[in-house]
């Protein structure tokens, strides 16, 4: 299946489409929405992102089912990828923390999308030390008024766990390095 890239709208009307497959089998939930799809539609630095990236914010089984049951009968329908709704950074931010204060971006009727602070965001992608993040680093720096790897080092250190930082301690210094001042 050939990948189209998404823009706001398209990230807003998939959402939509989550919600009435939700409403269809009767379950409410909360998604935090992150990664390019943030970027997008909340920091607009891009226009568009391959996946829309989130964590399912529920401790219930059968919620967290149904959120990827509907996921995947949209991706069969509306012939997306598979991995168009991805909730593979649920490990990362299981393991580091939820953000401290996320907010409601959207709010359908059986759908709440939540969106972390910017910083929380920053400290991820500085975490997950990809280039391909480096734009994304930077434009969320400049928004932050973030400009030395010091205050760099003081986000990460506020929000990565030290046990996590030290999983990647390279990868994070090097994103560091090329994205900040000294």
């Amino acid at each position: 299946m050939k990948r189209q890239m998404m823009n706001q709208k398209a990230i807003e009307r998939h959402l939509a489409l989550l919600n009435d497959k939700l409403a269809e089998e009767g379950i409410k939930a909360s998604i935090l929405l992150v990664g390019g799809a943030y970027m997008v539609s909340i920091v607009q630095n891009r226009k568009t992102t391959r996946d829309i990236d989130v964590s399912i914010a529920t401790n219930q089984a059968h919620i967290y089912r149904s959120v990827k049951h509907a996921a995947t009968a949209i991706a069969q329908t509306y012939q997306l990828p598979s991995d168009w709704f991805n909730d593979d950074v649920t490990i990362v931010i299981d393991q580091i923390g939820r953000p401290q204060s996320p907010s409601l971006w959207k709010q359908f009727s059986h759908l709440r999308v939540l969106i972390p602070e910017e910083q929380y965001i920053l400290a991820l992608k500085l975490f997950a030390g990809r280039e391909d993040d480096d734009r994304d680093i930077q434009a969320l720096a400049k928004r932050l008024r973030i400009s030395s790897q010091a205050q760099a080092w003081t986000l990460v250190q506020r929000y990565i766990p030290p046990h996590m930082q030290s999983m990647r301690p390279q990868e994070i210094a090097n994103a560091i390095e090329r994205c900040f001042s000294k």
